[in-house]
């Protein structure tokens, strides 16, 4: 079988240069040998196998491998964009100089991801649903709720979910801040009794705008109601939750500079 010349004489050149003493880069003078050692072509060929700068288009989904990652690759012209549309915060690390321009393909995103809490109140916001559809969706988010009380609150969805089988004829306000909501059993063996279901007329929940990020954010809510022959649906109207929005927003950038010591410029 041939030999493999090549690996031969890699392996005897480092063999050779072991102990060598180096007289100019990449070239030795081996005393063991009494022989001159010249590597300058293999260095050569290791130094153009690396790229010559850092490029490269990363994403993290928190704040803190954001400025984990500008601290060890950040430069002097590094620049920091934000969008809230997007949910997302870029640094251009390799940006343009103030005199010099640079390439602008190292890039890193943070992307803010809504949490689930989030997305599915605003999925639902200003949607009428039936009655134990409603009261579901109570439950589900009882953790939520911070005025009511989440007791409060699932003692109002058991009371929609037991009054599925009456007739609603009518609704009131009353000075307790509710809305009343009169109705009639359906003829059956209690023979058409009549009663009232009282339902606040705001509430308020405290939600993380972003999975992972910072507190809740409190949002007022108003009750929403339609009474349509004898039929009760209810539903929530959320106030500016585009406010709410923002301020998550602001907050996350505001941590950004304060942890890289960068300014985030905003865009849409």
């Amino acid at each position: 079988m041939p030999e493999n010349t090549e690996n031969y004489d890699l392996i005897e050149t480092a063999q050779e240069a072991v102990g060598a003493q180096e007289l100019y880069p990449g070239i030795y003078w081996s005393g063991k040998t009494a022989k001159v050692i010249d590597i300058r072509e293999q260095l050569h060929d290791e130094q153009s196998a690396l790229p010559d700068r850092k490029t490269g288009r990363y994403t993290v989904t928190i704040p803190e491998a954001f400025a984990g990652y500008l601290a060890k690759h950040g430069l002097e012209q590094t620049e920091v964009w934000g969008s809230r549309d997007s949910g997302t915060i870029t640094a251009v690390i390799n940006g343009h100089g103030s005199a010099v321009p640079d390439h602008e393909d190292h890039t890193l995103t943070l992307q803010l991801r809504h949490s689930d809490d989030w997305k599915q109140w605003i999925a639902a916001d200003g949607k009428l649903t039936g009655q134990l559809e409603f009261a579901e969706f109570i439950e589900d988010h009882l953790p939520n709720f911070a005025l009511p009380s989440a007791a409060d609150m699932l003692e109002l969805a058991q009371t929609f979910q037991a009054t599925t089988k009456v007739d609603f004829a009518s609704s009131q306000r009353v000075k307790s801040g509710e809305t009343q909501l009169n109705y009639a059993e359906q003829q059956t063996a209690s023979a058409g009794k009549k009663g009232q279901l009282a339902i606040p007329d705001t509430f308020t929940i405290g939600v993380r705008v972003y999975d992972q990020i910072g507190d809740p954010y409190k949002i007022t809510a108003r009750f929403r109601y339609r009474i349509h022959d004898g039929q009760l649906r209810l539903g929530y109207r959320l106030t500016r939750p585009g406010d709410v929005l923002q301020a998550a927003f602001d907050d996350v950038t505001s941590d950004v500079t304060a942890a890289t010591g960068r300014d985030v410029w905003a865009t849409t």
